[in-house]
């Protein structure tokens, strides 16, 4: 694999759309508390760059988020995340045991 750098990181404070109907919050409501850890950051950049550089599909559960942030990149447009992006990468990265 190319050896490419990505500066990926996103302030969780700063999610865009960000409205959540009771029945998500009630669900995913301690998502929205943690912060994500280096190692998050790590696996959304490992993720972009072998999606963007090899083409490489990402995971089904966070596909559409990586490939979100990717057409965001590469578009040279600030990255946007979109509150169901974030929930989406926070449950996984939980189910992976990176929070």
């Amino acid at each position: 694999m190319n050896r490419i750098k990505l500066h990926l990181k996103f302030d969780p404070s700063v999610i865009m759309y960000l409205v959540i109907v009771d029945k998500l919050l009630q669900k995913q409501a301690d998502l929205l508390k943690v912060e994500p850890s280096e190692k998050f950051f790590q696996m959304v950049r490992e993720l972009v760059v072998t999606h963007i550089v090899e083409g490489q599909v990402p995971p089904e559960k966070i596909a559409a988020p990586i490939m979100n942030i990717a057409d965001d990149m590469m578009s040279g447009r600030e990255v946007v995340m979109r509150a169901g992006d974030y929930i989406a990468l926070m449950s996984y990265a939980k189910s992976k045991k990176m929070l």
